[in-house]
């Protein structure tokens, strides 16, 4: 049933409210906060109710019909904003903004916020090891598109420029929560590809808001710099096109400081290699291909790091690799050093698990989010800090030896949150209990007013006891009815006339004496001063505390860096990874490689390790084939990723290596259907074959796994053969080009620079045994009828698979006559109405258990006779 609209006869003024705020946001969720709930109406409610696990329940009725209700209480009600924000939905926050013991007539309510995927930064929605984006398009009538992506939680803030393809190959690797485009743009071809990808929420934004002048201007007064250059951004104009958007977006529905956003980047610098959307799924990344989950993949299987900057950092490092020397080699040689350095690299992580997420609290600090127990974290991650960068003052790498001697002096911040705030402070701001005796003079006088009062009310259950002689009176309090004296039933009769009675219960009545009225009035009254001084005095806390954000965020940087060479190097000691030698040389020399994620997952040792080598002048293309199964794939997989793990600064599992620097790294390997956009498997692999093509250099690693085999045998072949061609005459790149195509293997005599190797295979009677050792050769067998009988194909299948296999291989048929004369001329072979042989006949009248050894050989020669005769 449609919810009826919240207009008409019988509105209340509060509805009237409600319907002002709601008339502005009609496409988003109200929490409409009435005393200690927030309460949806309406639509709302009935959207809500669902997604957060609540009752929907009514209030009121308009135009005689009930009105939708439900509520959530405010003080968890960060835990239903997960759930409606990861439900894809947009929240705006409205408060009441006066006490409402003063209001006269309804209490005034404002906007406080409006948290959307993109702008949310609230723990729940934000997973520790990932960068949560909000982007924005200036699609514009130009050929390029403009895209900027912040991480709120962190101040990560970049921007950039190209054409759409490479744009839209940008998206999908960020993954951004939240899309923002100008509306004016609806029908254009790349929002409207973004909206068939279920993983974007797009939001339209007005078309003014995309304006290159107003963005410059803005952004500069924002960062308060004359000009965005210093940035090294002028030359992205439709970039700072969409970053003015994001900041105007921000402004409007964030509505706190951004403080910790200090800086904005082009995010292509030059330094890292891009890796395209597919090649990042098929070498299972930081997702698996089977769950689209972390599990099994590159990050879960490496990641040792102890901190969320660091795991943050690793992932980050895994999607976009160096594809410099320099920078490698800078991080390298701070794992090589701690690898030496084993027992301070496996002290260290004991240190970094104290640190709490470092980067993200900065974060609150510069939007002025941050709880006293968050401040307090902050506190105490600086102190755990310090003693880190004093464990590693006396290491000699370049990269740690920088970091221990240019890490901030943040003893000033510490000694400021340390002399305000108590050791364990509370989580609210408003309640109390937040700040030292010392502090404020003010404070302390507020607080000493009262203790009069309050030692008064600690001795009054005992002093009553005496006066009265009622033994179980008890002194308490409540939030509603404050102090009281209880009393049970029984004693009633010596209650005292100067007792006021409150409360009457079950069992007992409740009182008050008028000296203990005053009291609570004094302490009421006191304590109202002291939560609203105190959390006046908390944020003045807070903003100076901001004063040194520049320090933190760097301070958070250097840890993160820490923590991940700590983790490099710990990697590298528990699994014995080697030390790649590193240079821009074209060669790729693998000695004793290993998968590893596969090693993780296999008992210690049986993965079966192997050797590569390729180079731009020799060995150029591998062409690799084998069986199904037989682990081509995996080859190829681990090839990638000891290449990314040896260009994100880490040892890598082989007996040695030696990697020339590749600028990116392509993989076309397995099937990816893409049925919502209509595109068969053989259409996506050819799309994704023609971007290598059109994109790799003679510096580039390609990895191509069975292409052409979406489709015919001789147009798949011809496929193979043609890409082979190019990638050896013009691009130039190494390859390994995995096949069953056994006619490629000719190609090596040729094309220079083209190698044939293959999966060996053991053969034993009418069975195989796969080795998955890489040897030299070509195969020229794809053995797939044992491979469908390892898959478990019936006994019956395997062996009509078999006949017809024999009857082709003897050219009495060729493959385009099979199903004509094959069929033709030997249906008495039916495969399900076959009719039991001589063979079988015969060994079904052999009593088994009475043959001598004798009796068998000779039938066992009477039957390879009757088998010869074709009986």
């Amino acid at each position: 049933m449609t919810p009826p609209a919240l207009k008409g006869d019988g509105m209340t003024p509060l509805m009237r409210q409600y319907n002002q705020f709601k008339e502005k946001y009609p496409d988003k969720i109200l929490f409409f906060r009435m005393g200690d709930f927030y309460e949806m109406f309406g639509d709302d409610a009935v959207k809500a109710a669902p997604i957060l696990n609540i009752a929907l329940t009514s209030r009121g009725n308009i135009n005689g019909r009930k009105i939708p209700l439900a509520g959530v209480p405010h003080h968890s009600a960060e835990k239903y904003l997960t759930r409606l924000i990861n439900a894809g939905e947009k929240v705006v926050i409205v408060e009441q903004v006066e006490d409402p013991r003063l209001a006269r007539g309804v209490v005034k309510r404002d906007v406080v916020e409006i948290i959307t995927p993109g702008t949310s930064t609230i723990e729940g929605t934000l997973d520790d090891s990932s960068h949560y984006y909000l982007a924005s398009l200036d699609i514009g009538k130009t050929s390029k598109i403009g895209m900027a992506c912040i991480d709120l939680s962190t101040g990560r803030f970049n921007l950039d420029e190209g054409p759409p393809d490479k744009i839209f190959e940008k998206l999908r690797v960020l993954s951004p929560r939240e899309i923002l485009f100008s509306n004016a743009c609806k029908e254009n071809e790349v929002i409207r590809l973004l909206e068939k990808q279920a993983n974007f929420s797009l939001t339209g934004y007005e078309e003014w808001n995309f304006d290159y002048k107003t963005a410059t201007r803005e952004l500069s007064e924002f960062f308060g710099v004359g000009s965005l250059d210093g940035f090294g951004v002028a030359k992205c104009k439709k970039g700072i096109t969409a970053a003015g958007a994001i900041y105007r977006y921000l402004r409007e529905n964030n509505r706190t400081r951004l403080d910790h956003v200090k800086k904005i980047t082009v995010s292509d610098s030059g330094n890292q290699m891009m890796l395209d959307y597919n090649s990042i799924r098929n070498l299972e990344l930081v997702k698996n291909l089977s769950e689209n989950s972390e599990k099994d993949s590159l990050f879960h299987a490496i990641n040792r790091t102890s901190t969320p900057g660091g795991a943050r950092r690793l992932r980050e490092n895994i999607l976009h690799p160096y594809k410099k020397l320099e920078p490698i080699i800078y991080r390298r040689q701070g794992v090589e050093e701690l690898f030496e350095n084993h027992d301070l690299a496996g002290e260290l992580p004991i240190l970094l698990k104290k640190l709490p997420d470092m980067e993200r609290l900065s974060g609150r600090l510069g939007m002025r989010k941050i709880n006293p127990r968050q401040l307090a974290s902050l506190r105490d991650g600086l102190n755990t800090a310090d003693i880190i960068i004093e464990n590693i003052k006396h290491l000699k790498s370049d990269i740690l030896s920088n970091i221990s001697k240019t890490y901030p002096d943040c003893l000033p911040l510490i000694k400021l949150i340390s002399s305000a705030l108590t050791d364990e402070p509370p989580l609210i701001s408003n309640k109390g209990g937040l700040l030292k005796k010392g502090y404020s003079r003010e404070l302390d006088q507020l607080k000493s007013s009262i203790s009069g009062a309050k030692d008064y009310i600690a001795s009054l259950q005992n002093t009553e006891r005496e006066k009265t002689g009622i033994p179980s009176l008890k002194v308490g309090y409540n939030k509603v009815f404050g102090y009281y004296i209880e009393v049970t039933r029984t004693h009633l009769d010596k209650v005292p006339d100067r007792y006021i009675r409150k409360q009457t219960l079950v069992n007992a009545e409740r009182y008050i004496t008028q000296e203990l009225k005053e009291k609570e009035e004094l302490i009421f009254a006191a304590e109202e001063k002291i939560f609203s001084l105190e959390e006046k005095l908390y944020f003045e806390l807070v903003d100076k505390a901001a004063e040194s954000l520049e320090d933190l965020l760097l301070a958070s940087e250097y840890l993160s860096e820490i923590d991940l060479i700590v983790s490099l190097a710990n990697l590298a000691h528990e699994k014995m990874y080697c030390c790649p030698e590193l240079d821009e040389e074209t060669g790729i020399e693998i000695v004793g490689g290993r998968h590893p994620v596969i090693e993780d997952l296999l008992p210690p040792g049986s993965f079966i390790s192997n050797n590569l080598s390729l180079a731009v002048d020799r060995n150029r293309i591998m062409i690799l084939t084998g069986p199904n199964m037989s682990g081509k794939s995996t080859y190829l997989r681990q090839v990638g990723l000891i290449v990314i793990m040896a260009q994100i600064g880490s040892f890598v599992p082989a007996e040695s290596a030696r990697i020339g620097l590749v600028d990116r790294v392509f993989t076309r390997v397995g099937a990816i259907d893409n049925l919502a956009r209509g595109q068969s498997t053989f259409l996506v692999e050819m799309i994704e074959t023609s971007n290598i093509l059109h994109n790799a250099t003679e510096s580039s690693l390609i990895l191509l796994d069975e292409v052409g085999r979406g489709t015919s045998t001789f147009d798949g072949l011809s496929i193979a053969w043609g890409v082979v061609e190019y990638l050896n005459e013009k691009i130039k790149a190494r390859t390994i080009f995995a096949t069953h195509y056994h006619e490629l293997t000719g190609m090596a005599d040729l094309f220079d620079r083209i190698v044939n190797f293959q999966v060996a295979v053991k053969r034993y009677e009418n069975q195989i045994v796969f080795l998955h050792k890489i040897i030299p050769g070509g195969c020229d067998d794809s053995y797939g009828i044992e491979v469908a009988r390892l898959a478990g194909l019936p006994r019956k299948t395997i062996s009509r698979s078999r006949e017809l296999l024999r009857l082709l291989e003897s050219g009495k048929f060729s493959q385009s006559e099979l199903a004509r004369g094959v069929h033709r001329n030997i249906m008495q072979h039916s495969l399900f109405d076959q009719k039991p042989s001589m063979v079988e006949n015969e060994l079904k009248e052999v009593d088994v258990n009475n043959l001598t050894p004798m009796e068998a050989l000779r039938l066992l020669g009477k039957l390879k006779e009757m088998l010869d005769d074709g009986r």
